[in-house]
């Protein structure tokens, strides 16, 4: 072992000026709302290839971060007050390059260790120790192992039954390689190659911390290699397959006669055929200890190696889902992933990620809607977006929500960090040119983890109208995740119905189905429907059924501009005579909404909801002094200074009515939000 310093005269000189710039702390206002996306850092970013890149330790989140200038650092966190400070670990002595982020590790001590290398500059793999457990601010000087060529990537894990800690990197060759510590990181000595293959292989890892390291790999870079995709593990000094064949021992020596093709194929990219290019993103292990992994694939690659003639490739990806279940491999395709971050890296994604805790939750970030591929514009130019998935169980389809939207900056390579009460998404804001070159803030939201209670179905049926179009604010996505956490939490039986066609002439496939509906839900905009269709509509109301209203609905069946032909008919009355008030526009969407209680808080309607102002990033809709007199006020909402009811109870007729202005896409991501729906859910159906 050598240790990578400078010489000790210099090192006293300095050290007290370097720890003075070496560490920053910021601190920051009682009123936030911890349920918003919160920017954590002013300077940082990250690559994929190292884990783990964060932790999250009690209600604090640690993580690794390399500067524009290229200075590896360690921040924290803190959710309680949400402050964070910041610790540098190098200061120009690796060049600005994201691939030279670390890998972090609680110690059994409590310590924390992270290592790092550069990006396949030199032959060291450098590493420090938190001098006090818990605490980011002191390290210890940083020392290097010298490896058996140029290094890349940390990859950093402690097995209890073993007591050791390995660390896996790309080494000689390009190949994979591993080091072993008996001291939780203090020193360490080179343990052995995993392949020896001419090959650039991708490999992601997770461990069970105990005995097991599961691996996924590709054969090469994407831009070599028409990859497939292929699962491993190693443990008690052997390689397996998936389903537990042994591939052979371990090697302990600077050669390995194993190959990424010796392991089970999950992907089939045909390595022969220059389409359908893998390349690996995240991987996870569930409460039973078998893998789950996520992926992406390239549809349209160019020609193998072509570092120039870029422009004709890289514009459509998609993320792929593959689990271990009856001692098979289950892999699909899930969602559109968008084009290249950057020419000449043609298989960049914005990356997707796995809850570690929920094999059925996930992230990704993407330019494109993804389920229709559409792409996302704001002002005229495609943006990375962050969105959330999750699905029923895990035989059902996959749902999409928005966690940014309408971003003026993209949003990519998230993060997922989860416990028992709550799950953390951080991702990376900014201009994103090269590895090299970059320009980014470190983002974060936190998400409250509903606690599923085993509930005897409802019996009661919840029919969604929606509509689909650049002013409906993503409803094709928001409702049908909700309705499916709808019917996951609270058991209700839910069907959401999309339109379809033109404005004027307007169809609900399927509506003569809500002849046996509980409660309509309305957000679908400036629509004319059959005369048949809307009669359907206007019997549910005439019978005293309860109708609920999202946002646009208050301009549902207000059709502005065109010919109505034939056998359609619009419906402006709705507005007043259901919803009850008067559309009078919208703000300008220079500030978000404050969200005001107008009942107490925790009680009725607003049970679950915590006291105090809260944020919608929407714009605040208008109804000027319009609002039925009659109606009860649930919530106000404030911005650039107006105010305006957001939320109320009324009767039409005999139906119940709610209606709220919220509904801005990443309303569906705050849990005060998600809770007011299945309050108002409840109100209408007389659940108590």
């Amino acid at each position: 072992m050598i240790t990578n310093s400078k010489k000790l005269f210099f090192t006293i000189i300095i050290a007290l000026f370097q720890f003075n710039n070496a560490f920053s702390q910021n601190s920051v206002g009682k009123d936030i709302d911890p349920f918003q996306p919160f920017k954590i850092v002013e300077d940082g970013s990250w690559c994929w290839f190292q884990d783990e890149r964060a932790l999250l330790i009690d209600n604090k989140v640690v993580f690794t971060g390399v500067t524009s200038k290229g200075y590896n650092t360690v921040s924290e966190w803190n959710l309680d007050d949400y402050s964070s400070k910041t610790t540098v670990l190098t200061e120009g002595s690796l060049p600005a390059d994201d691939h030279n982020v670390g890998s972090l590790m609680l110690r059994p001590d409590g310590k924390l260790l992270t290592v790092y290398a550069g990006h396949t500059i030199d032959e060291f793999v450098r590493y420090r120790t938190t001098t006090n457990p818990y605490d980011i601010s002191k390290w210890t000087e940083e020392a290097a192992f010298a490896a058996n060529g140029k290094v890349c990537y940390s990859n950093t894990y402690y097995l209890e039954d073993a007591d050791l800690t390995y660390n896996f990197f790309r080494g000689n060759g390009n190949n994979p390689h591993y080091m072993v510590s008996k001291d939780y990181g203090d020193s360490w000595t080179f343990g052995g190659r995993l392949f020896e293959f001419p090959g650039r292989s991708y490999l992601r890892y997770a461990s069970d911390g105990k005995t097991r390291i599961h691996f996924i790999t590709t054969d090469g870079h994407p831009r070599h290699m028409n990859n497939n995709i292929y699962h491993g593990y190693v443990e008690n000094g052997n390689a397996y397959r998936s389903d537990g064949t042994l591939v052979g021992p371990l090697s302990t020596t600077e050669n390995s006669k194993f190959k990424p093709s010796d392991f089970t194929m999950v992907f089939d990219g045909d390595i022969d055929t220059r389409e359908d290019i893998g390349w690996t993103s995240d991987i996870q292990l569930d409460e039973n200890g078998q893998p789950y992994f996520v992926f992406s694939v390239t549809k349209d690659p160019i020609t193998r190696g072509e570092r120039f003639n870029v422009e004709k490739g890289g514009f459509d990806h998609r993320y792929h889902y593959a689990r271990w279940a009856n001692g098979e491999w289950i892999e699909d395709e899930i969602a559109y992933a968008g084009s290249r971050l950057y020419p000449s890296e043609n298989e960049y994604t914005g990356l997707i990620s796995l809850n570690p805790k929920d094999k059925n939750i996930l992230y990704f970030s993407g330019d494109v809607h993804p389920v229709t591929g559409d792409p996302l514009l704001v002002d005229g130019e495609r943006r990375y977006e962050i969105f959330r998935g999750e699905r029923l169980n895990e035989e059902s389809p996959w749902k999409f929500t928005p966690v940014t939207f309408n971003s003026k900056e993209d949003n990519i390579r998230p993060i997922v960090l989860a416990d028992d009460n709550k799950e953390v998404v951080m991702w990376l804001t900014g201009r994103y040119t090269t590895y090299k070159d970059y320009q980014l803030k470190v983002y974060g939201k936190v998400i409250k983890k509903k606690r599923i209670v085993k509930e005897e179905e409802k019996n009661k049926k919840i029919t969604f109208l929606i509509s689909k179009d650049p002013d409906n604010y993503e409803a094709d996505l928001t409702i049908p995740y909700f309705a499916m956490k709808l019917s996951k939490e609270s058991g209700f039986e839910t069907n959401v119905i999309l339109g379809e066609g033109e404005r004027n002439a307007f169809k609900l496939p399927g509506l003569e189905t809500i002849v046996d509906t509980d409660l309509l839900v309305f957000f679908l905009r400036r629509v004319a429907l059959s005369s048949d269709q809307m009669q359907l509509i206007k019997n549910h109301i005439a019978a005293g059924k309860p109708v609920l209203g999202i946002r646009t609905a208050n301009h549902a069946f207000s059709v502005k501009d065109g010919k109505i032909p034939s056998g359609y008919e619009d419906w402006w009355e709705f507005v007043p005579e259901v919803i009850g008030h008067e559309n009078m526009g919208y703000g300008a969407a220079k500030e978000a909404t404050q969200v005001i209680t107008e009942q107490k808080a925790g009680k009725k309607l607003l049970k679950g909801i915590p006291e105090g102002k809260w944020i919608s990033q929407g714009n605040l809709y208008l109804m000027g002094n319009s609002l039925d007199s009659k109606a009860k006020l649930i919530l106000s909402g404030e911005s650039d200074g107006k105010t305006m009811p957001i939320a109320y109870t009324r009767k039409s007729g005999k139906s119940k009515v709610f209606y709220t202005s919220l509904g801005f896409p990443t309303d569906f991501t705050h849990p005060n939000f998600t809770q007011l729906l299945k309050n108002a859910i409840d109100w209408t159906l007389n659940i108590k």
